[in-house]
């Protein structure tokens, strides 16, 4: 889920269709990173989520796992003003799905998949890429670094989201009886800022940070959003589906 938010942020709206020399590469090395995520086998991964405003931090960490058997994910807060902090697990095996919030295990209707329904045709086109892709403001590759002994390449660019929001509405029926213009509701979203490394050895994406600020009614909250890959192809043992 993770990756797939973090994949189509990137390669929908930074990088899709930017004519310049790196934007291409970016693009390339984005659709290879697409590809092997496909025929992983099973993976781990961590992450955070962070929501800074009026000097607090509110804070959703994040780790999970995936094998041929399911999916397990597991999610916690803190920061909470009021000691609301809180703990969800979610479990994907043999065609069921569970939640937990600390209790006990509970059925849930199956998470859809990467489509808005089974069949969907309300996709994205290639057209409406394009259009998106006006509001690329700037994407830098850098390649053949060494970090924490992998040899890595990250791809970092920003975005004019405000820009990119006002194209949402020639894209068909996802946009229909929808506003954009945040002006009308007092919004002020910041340029999308993302830095993405990519295994060169797997190909895979390695890690993940995507970052924008809101300002409304004279105050700001900051986003960030990190993700890891901790893992890739290694025997994964997932929690034992309920009764």
């Amino acid at each position: 889920m993770i990756v797939r938010l973090v994949t189509l942020l990137a390669a929908a709206l930074l990088l899709a269709g930017c004519g310049t020399e790196e934007g291409l590469r970016a693009q390339e090395l984005l659709q290879q990173a697409e590809a092997a995520q496909a025929l992983l086998r099973s993976s781990t991964f961590e992450g955070s989520l962070g929501v800074s405003a009026d000097g607090q931090t509110f804070k959703l960490a994040f780790n999970g796992a995936t094998s041929k058997d399911g999916e397990w994910f597991s999610m916690r807060t803190s920061g909470i003003p009021g000691g609301g902090d809180m703990a969800m697990q979610v479990l994907v095996r043999g065609g069921r799905a569970w939640m937990n919030t600390g209790k006990r295990w509970q059925s849930m209707p199956l998470p859809s998949g990467t489509g808005l329904n089974a069949g969907s045709t309300n996709t994205v086109s290639a057209a409406a890429f394009q259009e998106l892709a006006r509001y690329v403001e700037d994407v830098r590759v850098t390649e053949h670094q060494l970090i924490q002994g992998k040899p890595v390449t990250t791809i970092a660019g920003e975005i004019d989201t405000a820009g990119m929001m006002r194209s949402f509405a020639k894209l068909g029926s996802l946009a229909e009886d929808m506003s954009f213009d945040l002006s009308e509701l007092g919004l002020d979203i910041g340029d999308i800022h993302a830095v993405l490394t990519i295994d060169e050895r797997t190909h895979l994406l390695d890690s993940a940070l995507v970052s924008f600020e809101l300002k409304a009614d004279g105050k700001s909250v900051k986003l960030d959003l990190r993700y890891r890959l901790a893992s890739a192809n290694k025997p994964v043992t997932l929690p034992a589906s309920p009764r």
